[in-house]
């Protein structure tokens, strides 16, 4: 059973939605995520009216007494319709975009867990972030000069572009939301996930998918503290792709695609957050693809919708590889500038 809350910046519930026509939530680690929301208009949403910048809680009844937190983030469109109320929310990290550093910093050589925690301290003392500071622990070092009026989300942006291993998320723990920036992914969860493409009728993953992408990918790199090359994939396909940057980490793309998975409604779906790590077992008559690995649970989205099954996607990787566009790499240039 899902319950859905509307909350004002005090954390006082303005609304309770018990009907929906559909709620999709898409969540990504290092990404801002978007919760869509449809619903039947109701008299006490005349009344009262719901605002952007209010709060949207969804709370899961798992058992008897047992309520599992979902999701609750930051509400920024509302479209209101004759028979139905539409919602779109955002994640917690894509809000730090709207918080900017006021004058110019300049770090030469700094861990990266000094800049993030100078940043958080500075812009929480300015106006009191909804988010609380907890594992931020990586000590490669950037060196990098952030202009004034720079998003928090950028600096964190260009800390993981620095550092390939670098994760970031928020995620809400007994209603506070908890920012975390790491090389090390959060908790591994119990049991395994298995696919047996001879018994799918016995497994709790109903479907997989395997992509591999020129996205982000290259096998020569130079900058001005050197250049490194993967001679082996350069010599097997007599193609080199190669890449420059001034700035940033000498390092090439690691890790590589292994497949997304598709759970069943009966799994665990609810008991955990994107950056956790779960076991994972795969039989798909395709012999050269991995079968078992520890996967980072890099992004989930969930679909409900009345009198139909509830269905819950699940990207896993080994090391963080986002999803790129032609869009998503423009911005990422246009922040090297």
């Amino acid at each position: 059973m899902l319950t859905i809350q509307i909350k004002n910046g005090d954390n006082k519930v303005v609304a309770v939605i018990n009907n929906i026509y559909n709620l999709t939530v898409d969540d990504e680690v290092n990404k801002g995520g978007k919760l869509k929301l449809k619903f039947p208009t109701e008299k006490r949403l005349q009344e009262k009216p719901i605002k952007k910048g209010y709060r949207i809680s969804i709370a899961y009844w798992y058992k008897i007494n047992e309520v599992v937190r979902l999701f609750e983030w930051y509400i920024t469109d509302i479209t209101i319709k004759s028979t139905d109320v539409q919602i779109e929310a955002d994640n917690w990290l894509s809000y730090l975009q709207w918080r900017i550093i006021l004058d110019t910093k300049n770090y030469e050589n700094t861990p990266i867990k000094t800049v993030i925690s100078q940043i958080y301290n500075e812009l929480n003392s300015n106006f009191a972030l909804p988010i609380l500071l907890d594992t931020n622990d990586c000590d490669t070092p950037i060196t990098k000069q952030f202009d004034a009026w720079t998003s928090f989300y950028d600096i964190i942006k260009y800390c993981y572009e620095a550092e390939p291993k670098l994760i970031a998320r928020i995620y809400n723990d007994n209603g506070k939301n908890i920012l975390q920036v790491s090389k090390n992914p959060g908790e591994i969860l119990d049991g395994v996930r298995e696919f047996d493409v001879n018994y799918t009728r016995g497994t709790n993953i109903v479907d997989w998918s395997y992509k591999d992408t020129m996205d982000d990918f290259y096998s020569y790199m130079k900058n001005a503290e050197g250049q490194i090359a993967n001679n082996e994939f350069n010599n097997e396909t007599k193609l080199i792709f190669e890449k420059y940057e001034e700035e940033g980490a000498l390092a090439l793309p690691t890790g590589e695609p292994l497949p997304s998975i598709a759970v069943s409604r009966d799994t665990d779906r609810w008991s955990f957050n994107i950056w956790d790590r779960k076991n994972i077992r795969l039989v798909t008559g395709y012999d050269w693809l991995p079968l078992e690995y520890l996967g980072l649970i890099q992004s989930r989205k969930v679909t409900i919708a009345p009198n139909t099954w509830i269905k819950a996607e699940i990207k896993i990787s080994e090391d963080y590889k986002p999803d790129t566009n032609i869009l998503d790499l423009m911005l990422q240039n246009l922040r090297k500038k």
